[in-house]
């Protein structure tokens, strides 16, 4: 019984989760000092401008908002067995179709209503190009790690098309659509500078926290994950659990995209890439593919991206440099996981 199990092991998936993270920060260093960068200066700074400044927490938050939605998405696919890597390309479009939706609705509708139709669109967006996939996939058996990668591609190219032709304001020179008035963006939760959108990526993680806790459905893609053939056995839809858990991950990116359109940028530029999408899957793998913890990991994760980019310039530091503290996490979460399984059987026999 688990209730028997001692406290360290039923805390084991998270102290590894933290082993990766303090292995990763101490590669990072390792690195500065051979750039003849004093890596503990460089990380004192991080954790003061990120962290020390009512500026970085602000922008800690708002940076929270859309990877809280994108991460709940790849979550419900990852624990189906599917690995989306497009949720760049998904995010991509939803904030295109979500931009040019708000913006053609704007002063012409209550806000509420622009917002609603603007996430509906971004929804649709994600929705669509994950479709593609998710067809190859269950009709004809394509791996979707390859088709939603390339897919990626098709996205930064189409989306940059259109921003430079059929949608793009008329008004202008750089390639961009139509810019929705800041009045009519989404309002600040009361007290802060953060706008609400972080509560919707809140909302979205307690609601896939009840799908796999609380519902059929989630048991079901939670089989899938953990064995297909038992799944295909116990009769399951394996086909449509597959393409319902693709679709719900790219619903889920182009409504993080909306929300980056809505609540920040208030238009949506050629080439625009935000990159949620690697940083996604470190977080999610960090949380141990655990919803509740993708809040906290969501918080460290923007953290170093924030805090990475006030102290970059002062200091000299690469501005890669916190994509490749994400790298470095996940290959040393692979190690401490492999460590892991290597205690499992024990583990086992005291259950």
């Amino acid at each position: 019984m688990n209730r028997s199990l001692p406290l360290s092991s039923r805390f084991a998936p998270l102290l590894t989760s933290l082993a990766a993270i303090v292995a990763a920060l101490v590669l990072g260093g390792l690195f500065l000092l051979i750039r003849g960068k004093d890596p503990l200066a460089a990380y004192a700074m991080l954790f003061e401008r990120g962290l020390g400044t009512s500026y970085g927490l602000t922008q800690i938050f708002i940076n929270m908002a859309p990877l809280l939605i994108v991460s709940a998405g790849l979550l419900i696919s990852l624990r189906a067995g599917v690995w989306n890597i497009g949720i760049d390309g998904q995010l991509m479009f939803g904030a295109l179709l979500a931009g040019v939706a708000a913006a053609a609705m704007a002063g012409t509708i209550p806000p509420p209503l622009m917002w609603l139709a603007a996430a509906l669109a971004g929804i649709g967006g994600g929705l669509l190009w994950a479709l593609v996939p998710g067809i190859l996939r269950v009709r004809w058996g394509l791996n979707e790690i390859i088709t939603t990668l390339m897919m990626n591609y098709v996205a930064l190219n189409v989306t940059s098309w259109l921003v430079k032709g059929p949608v793009k304001d008329p008004a202008v020179v750089p390639p961009q659509t139509v810019l929705i008035p800041k009045e009519l963006r989404l309002p600040h939760i009361p007290g802060t500078e953060v706008h609400i959108g972080l509560l919707v990526g809140l909302v979205v993680v307690a609601l896939v926290t009840v799908l796999f806790r609380y519902t059929v459905p989630g048991f079901m893609l939670d089989i899938l994950g953990k064995n297909r053939q038992a799944a295909i056995h116990a009769g399951m839809p394996v086909n449509r659990l597959t393409l319902a858990a693709l679709l719900a991950s790219g619903a889920f990116a182009g409504l993080a995209g909306a929300n980056d359109i809505l609540g920040v940028k208030g238009l949506f530029q050629g080439n625009w890439n935000p990159g949620y999408g690697f940083a996604a899957f470190a977080l999610v793998y960090l949380a141990r593919l655990n919803s509740l913890w993708i809040v906290p990991f969501a918080f460290f994760l923007s953290f170093l991206s924030i805090g990475g980019e006030m102290m970059a310039r002062p200091l000299g530091i690469p501005t890669y440099f916190v994509a490749m503290l994400e790298g470095l996490m996940l290959l040393c979460f692979a190690v401490a996981t492999w460590f892991e399984r290597i205690r499992s059987p024990y583990a086992a026999a005291d259950e």
